[in-house]
């Protein structure tokens, strides 16, 4: 049910009960919200299942208009695994087996085609049976991908499985065989991590021994770099969480003088009173803008402001100074009264002085 939906309903409903339309009856019913927040996540579940189901036929589609085609069979491959990994299997929107029947036809017909490439087809089958926790099958099948012709394609998901089944001794001699196979450094530090993980060798000098000092070397230059990018990351996300509560918190404050300059106004007549703004926006963008009570419902003016431009305002006051998002919902808020100087901030969501 949308939203309109069971807003409808819930006015009807007040209608039928007292004779009269009560328009907040039931917006803050903690059961009709809840009916409200499972009904949109079963509407964008049943848009997901759509569009996986439609990329499945697609591919279902290539692989009849090119029988014996490697890349059509092995996207097909994938696309039932999806269908596993994201439940469409469990609620019954395909029938799991048959899919995987189906890939694996066409996959064999496309190594009859291409035996150059049956490693990457039998991977591709084992991977599949991964996502169908068809485990002990899927090591069967990845160690024959190996004999076929080692590929770190194979290796990685392999080497996991057999750690998992608590065959953890096995996992060197597939990375071994898989090391001549690296095409680039991303394949590189990928084999080189999952053989580490996995056979419980660490530190790297002692678990990649096997692979050389350069292999040693470029493992740890490698994991120092994304050790020190995820410590970036998490102090910009700190600094933004930060600066939220610091736009918040300025928020309430604006809040505080609303109120205080309402008073004082109300105390006056507050017929003589004015303001005079000038504004100036720090923010990258262009920001929308309502001056008024409430942005959503209120009568006002909306205008905006374009990125490092500073406008001047005035008029009766005291005036309530919004920035809104598209929907017209007030992100933050300031009472403009008697002669002041305030920016955008730099996030967009918050004004301070300028």
């Amino acid at each position: 049910m949308k939203r309109f939906g069971l807003l409808t309903a819930t006015l009807l409903a007040s209608v039928a009960a007292t004779g009269c339309v009560n328009p907040y009856a039931g917006l803050f019913d903690p059961a009709a919200m809840q009916a409200q927040q499972a009904q949109a996540m079963a509407d964008a579940q049943a848009q997901n299942d759509a569009q996986i189901l439609a990329q499945l036929e697609e591919s279902r589609a290539a692989v009849k208009a090119s029988p014996g085609d490697m890349n059509a069979a092995r996207v097909l491959a994938q696309r039932v695994g999806a269908c596993f990994i994201l439940g469409l299997v469990d609620r019954k929107k395909i029938d799991g087996e048959a899919a995987i029947v189906e890939a694996d036809a066409a996959l064999e017909e496309a190594t009859k085609k291409n035996p150059d490439q049956k490693a990457e087809a039998l991977s591709s089958k084992g991977i599949l049976r991964i996502h169908a926790k068809r485990n002990a099958e899927s090591i069967e099948i990845l160690e024959a991908s190996m004999t076929a012709r080692p590929t770190v394609l194979a290796c990685v998901p392999l080497i996991k499985e057999l750690d998992d089944a608590g065959r953890s001794e096995e996992v060197l001699g597939h990375c071994k065989k898989a090391r001549p196979a690296v095409r680039d450094d991303e394949d590189r530090y990928t084999l080189l991590d999952s053989c580490l993980q996995h056979s419980h060798g660490a530190p790297a000098e002692k678990g990649l021994a096997w692979a050389g000092q350069a292999d040693i070397d470029f493992y740890n230059q490698k994991t120092s770099e994304f050790v020190q990018q995820k410590a970036a990351y998490r102090a910009e996300q700190e600094a933004h969480s930060a600066q939220m509560r610091a736009d918040f918190d300025a928020s309430r404050r604006r809040a505080d003088e609303e109120r205080a300059a309402r008073a004082g106004a109300s105390s006056s007549g507050g017929g003589g009173s004015t303001y005079s703004l000038r504004l100036h926006n720090s923010c990258s963008r262009s920001v929308k803008l309502f001056f008024g009570d409430n942005p959503k419902f209120g009568s006002g003016t909306r205008t905006s402001l374009g990125s490092n431009s500073t406008t001047s305002y005035s008029g009766a006051g005291p005036k309530t100074v919004w920035i809104v998002d598209d929907r017209d919902q007030g992100i933050s808020s300031f009472v403009a009264s008697g002669s002041q100087s305030m920016q955008i901030t730099s996030s967009c969501a918050g004004f301070s002085t300028y």
